[in-house]
């Protein structure tokens, strides 16, 4: 005999609620990765970076891609996940058996504050890492592009001197010719079999042998041959220092321009609890009698929000912030109770 598997109301309503949740979240993820590809592929025209160190920078960029699906997944989710029950009449025979749209909501809600944790996290603790690792990384490959020399490729150049390889195998370099054209007026060339290069803490040390130099002008020519020959070359690149969590976020609380950033972020963050009542409100209905408006005011909602976030970066304090936050959840708490509490 088949026996029936039993299960509660909260593990059912999740499992209808990740289903819902993962159809939508995926294909948003994808559509976010590829635009951050596109974003760092276009960094390979001013640094050359491997298929490892492409996998390093999304990593850095993964927080980021997060932040900005997640809300609008969980909202989606949860309009479908309400609609769905309700066309199949199961939230009707729930508040049959005697659950209130309250109690299904306080479940829900936990699901809410999740998310709206994880989307603090990731907007207040990693994505300021992520963004210095972001920028040390650059800084680095824009360092070892100034000595990254490439064979049979003309106009390369080795600080003030220009430099031509006709082979190269890792940092040994084949066929080496360089031009230098010094305070004097004076041209030199150098040609040397082989030469090794080295970097060690930013000091570049070309290393020739075997080679010949010329130094010519328009009243003399001079001839040296070398076995070994030592060029050095400084790095220039910009400073860095890594920031703490504390630290990043303690400087930009003295910048009054910068702190709507963290305006930006906490309301983001909070759009899975505020807006959550909202969607309810037109997402339990009665397929007999009542219409479905979720996706419309769904839409409305999201883009409402987002303009609110915006404003807030731009011209907002921590106390509009607050009366953002409260008075958005307020709207939709009201609606919650007039459309859909008095009546289930």
């Amino acid at each position: 005999m088949a026996k029936n598997k039993k299960i509660n109301i909260s593990t059912y309503l999740s499992l209808n609620f990740t289903k819902s949740f993962l159809t939508i979240f995926l294909p948003l993820f994808f559509i976010g990765s590829l635009v951050f590809i596109i974003k760092i592929s276009s960094l390979t025209a001013s640094i050359q970076v491997d298929f490892g160190e492409m996998l390093q920078l999304f990593s850095y960029n993964l927080p980021a891609i997060l932040f900005y699906t997640l809300p609008i997944s969980f909202l989606v989710a949860i309009a479908i996940t309400l609609l769905r029950l309700s066309h199949d009449n199961e939230l009707m025979a729930l508040f049959a058996l005697g659950s209130r749209a309250n109690t299904l909501m306080y479940r829900f809600s936990f699901i809410a504050m999740l998310f709206t944790l994880i989307l603090l996290l990731l907007s207040l603790g990693l994505m300021p890492q992520t963004k210095q690792q972001f920028k040390a990384f650059k800084i680095e490959k824009s360092a070892q592009a100034q000595v990254n020399i490439k064979p049979s490729k003309l106009g390369q150049k080795f600080g003030n001197l220009f430099v031509y390889v006709e082979s190269k195998e890792r940092d040994s370099l084949n066929n080496i010719v360089i031009y230098n054209k010094d305070e004097k007026h004076s041209d030199q060339i150098f040609i040397a079999e082989n030469a090794n290069i080295k970097n060690i803490n930013s000091v570049v040390t070309l290393t020739l042998n075997r080679g010949s130099g010329y130094t010519y002008s328009e009243d003399s020519l001079k001839e040296i041959n070398y076995k070994k020959m030592q060029i050095f070359q400084t790095i220039k690149s910009k400073s860095f220092t890594y920031e703490s969590i504390i630290n990043y976020w303690s400087l930009i609380l003295l910048n009054p321009k910068k702190i709507g950033r963290i305006l930006f972020f906490i309301y983001v963050s909070a759009i899975p609890i505020i807006l959550l009542y909202f969607i309810a409100s037109f997402s339990i209905i009665n397929p007999r009698y009542q219409k479905n408006y979720a996706y419309g005011m769904l839409i409305v909602a999201t883009i409402s929000v987002y303009v609110v976030a915006s404003l807030l970066e731009k011209h907002g304090t921590f106390l509009t912030l607050i009366l953002a936050l409260v008075s958005t959840f307020s709207i939709g708490f009201i609606l919650f109770k007039r459309q859909v509490e008095r009546f289930f």
